[in-house]
């Protein structure tokens, strides 16, 4: 007798092995889709810290106003802007909540703080990410273990902090010294 197909084990074995293989990969996977989420603020971040220091150049101080930038976000009215779901008050959106704040050269900065205002869950990486309008570093703050994990690889340090800096310290960003 000439059977041409697969026994039950057979097709059981191929599909345990595939679930592993799927159970390994899918990590990995949510972490950089979180890392090109990371980058998103990061440019973001860096975008409105232009903006503030052109406007610093006007007025003297900076404005915690996205109206008065020139690169203000299409919806941002005040200090809040949410990137994802409605940009006034975040609802349906899985984004970052990106503050503008300080009007000073020591105190102006920018905070994206991730979001995610879709379910009651918390977040798989949870981190918020400071940069000051005069400093180029980035902070970056893990507020649960994964989140600590994700800034400990954008600060390019081996060991889970709570808090680094983009500079490869495993502390906090330092303020920018007015000199003037």
């Amino acid at each position: 007798m000439n059977n041409k197909g697969f026994t039950l084990i057979e097709l059981l074995v191929v599909v345990l092995i595939i679930g592993i293989l799927a159970a390994m990969a899918m990590p990995q996977y949510f972490k950089a889709v979180e890392r090109s989420r990371m980058s998103e603020a990061v440019t973001l971040l860096g975008n409105i810290a232009q903006s503030e220091q052109r406007k610093y150049l006007q007025i003297n101080r900076y404005t915690a106003d996205y109206r008065a930038l020139d690169v203000a976000p299409k919806g941002a009215t005040g200090a809040d802007y949410w990137t994802k779901g409605d940009p006034t008050t975040g609802a349906n959106g899985n984004g970052f909540k990106v503050t503008i704040a300080g009007t000073t050269y020591t105190d102006g900065i920018g905070t994206a703080d991730r979001v995610n205002n879709n379910t009651k869950n918390g977040l798989q990486y949870d981190y918020t990410l400071t940069r000051y309008y005069a400093s180029n570093d980035v902070t970056c703050t893990g507020n649960n273990p994964n989140g600590q994990s994700l800034c400990a690889d954008f600060c390019g340090i081996d060991t889970p902090v709570a808090s680094c800096c983009s500079n490869g310290t495993s502390v906090a960003c330092v303020a920018p010294v007015n000199n003037d």
